[in-house]
């Protein structure tokens, strides 16, 4: 997945609108649509349904796509494929309306959730959460699983410096495309220090800002960007430098 090349070839495109050249651009952004989808599977809904309804998205993203606005095709395609892939699953699923009883045992599970992250700087398992809860297994997994389905992080929304979550992250995501095991990434996350690590996920699955995580951690904005450019930047040489 060659972020510089999807641009070009929808740039080619824009410029020269085509059969021809709107296959290329197509071809060459397809793995972005396998990784977005990819991430909504488990829901309920088959893979290659959610991969072909990205895939018509992102045929709809390069046919409004502009150039002239300056912005990267990454940027501008994946708030487009993960919205549609949202509007998709809740329709498919019918959950437009949770049920009260749902809404709390959701309330809860995510309080129970944030005073584990808080407490042990990791993200609790099910098995966990049952046991802080008093709940049958089943029933946190279908507590979760109903939170996946509602609440889908946007990928558009921008950060204390301006930059959206889809300027980040894209080169973690590689590191799952190249290596297709997530266990290498965890492997490069596994060269980072216990704050680093906290920090990363603070803002890439919490999807948290700067300044919250700051809160969050005890430390000033600035002390917040400069570990997270440090930590980037050693993810980025360790996930590439396996691949």
């Amino acid at each position: 997945m060659d972020a510089a090349r999807m641009h070009a070839t929808a740039c080619a495109y824009y410029r020269s609108p085509s059969e021809d050249t709107l296959n290329a651009a197509l071809e060459e952004a397809l793995p972005l649509c396998a990784l977005i989808a990819r991430r909504f599977s488990g829901r309920g809904v088959e893979y290659e349904d959610l991969y072909q309804v990205a895939a018509m998205a992102c045929v709809s993203a390069l046919k409004k796509f502009d150039e002239t606005k300056g912005l990267r095709f990454t940027t501008f395609v994946t708030p487009t494929i993960t919205g549609t892939l949202r509007n998709y699953l809740r329709d498919k699923a019918g959950m437009l309306h949770t049920p009260r009883g749902m809404k709390e045992q959701s309330a809860q599970l995510a309080a129970a959730r944030e005073k584990f992250l808080n407490e042990h700087h990791r993200e609790a398992t099910p098995n966990e959460l049952s046991q802080m809860l008093g709940w049958d297994i089943s029933q946190v997994l279908m507590v979760l699983s109903a939170q996946e389905a509602n609440t889908v992080s946007s990928l558009d929304q921008t950060d204390d410096e301006g930059l959206s979550t889809g300027e980040r992250i894209p080169f973690i995501e590689q590191g799952f495309e190249k290596t297709e095991r997530k266990q290498d990434l965890l492997k490069a996350l596994s060269a980072l220090s216990d704050a680093e690590k906290q920090l990363i996920f603070l803002r890439y699955q919490k999807r948290l800002s700067q300044r919250e995580i700051a809160q969050q951690m005890g430390l000033s904005q600035m002390q917040v960007s400069r570990m997270e450019r440090r930590a980037l930047a050693l993810l980025r040489k360790e996930i590439e430098g396996d691949a």
